[in-house]
């Protein structure tokens, strides 16, 4: 069954309706058993890794990234943890062409914005050519990056080699003078570098907050989870940095 299909199928077993956009971030947190998230700054050229064990899922996400790269990551990495018998710990580069990477790739295209979508949404707004509003008001209803919603476009035949070569350029002064909120095209501020969601990580470092746990049982914890190289990346991210 291919990428494609696979996330048509999640997005049926989710309860999304076709043409809706999603909250990619509350998606996997209530569907997704035993899965903690985690976003931090990594090497630009990162976008995000993922691992499992028996028991549990991790993902990171770069959050040197643009929040709608982010949200294309998180997609990204769902692929691989549910799609691929895998327990390599798997770091996801943006020059990475590997077959894996090509269906994580169309997996998360789809999942954000599923063609059904991308034409009820071309029809509703009566778009015969695309114009840059058209772009920055699609990708702001899905929460998709600009570069994904281009290269879509591109690749349906719904804007030029040209137009994809101008569309690119001055994003964040475009969609402010239309009055869209900028963030979308944005890295996480500063005082948003750091966060998760997930049950194990939270509780965990609740009860040692709460001081119910030393710190060596709190690394014990994480560690027999999420194994010693992914621990070393959570507190040191030496590798990733």
């Amino acid at each position: 069954m291919n990428s494609t299909t696979l996330a048509e199928m999640l997005r049926h077993e989710w309860g999304i309706e076709s043409f809706a956009s999603i909250n990619i971030r509350s998606l996997v947190y209530n569907n997704i058993r035993n899965l903690t998230v985690l976003w931090f700054p990594m090497k630009t050229n990162i976008s995000g890794c993922c691992s499992k064990t028996k028991d549990d899922k991790v993902i990171f996400i770069n959050t040197n990234h643009t929040i709608g790269r982010q949200n294309f990551t998180l997609a990204h990495e769902l692929y691989h943890l549910l799609y691929e018998d895998s327990d390599d710990f798997i770091v996801c580069g943006l020059n990475n062409n590997s077959q894996s990477e090509m269906n994580a790739d169309n997996f998360a295209s789809t999942l954000l914005l599923p063609n059904s979508a991308l034409y009820w949404f071309k029809n509703k707004n009566q778009i015969e050519d695309w114009s840059l509003e058209d772009v920055i008001k699609c990708e702001q209803h899905y929460q998709v990056s600009h570069h994904a919603m281009l290269v879509r476009l591109k690749k349906m035949n719904w804007i030029s080699q040209n137009q994809f070569d101008e569309y690119k350029l001055d994003i964040i002064r475009e969609a402010e003078r239309l009055g869209y909120d900028t963030s979308l095209y944005k890295a996480s501020p500063e005082n948003q570098k750091y966060s998760s969601i997930g049950e194990l990580i939270r509780l965990t470092e609740k009860a040692y907050d709460d001081k119910k746990i030393t710190g060596g049982k709190r690394r014990e914890i994480l560690l027999r989870s999420f194994r010693n190289d992914i621990i070393h990346n959570l507190n040191e991210v030496n590798d990733l940095e």
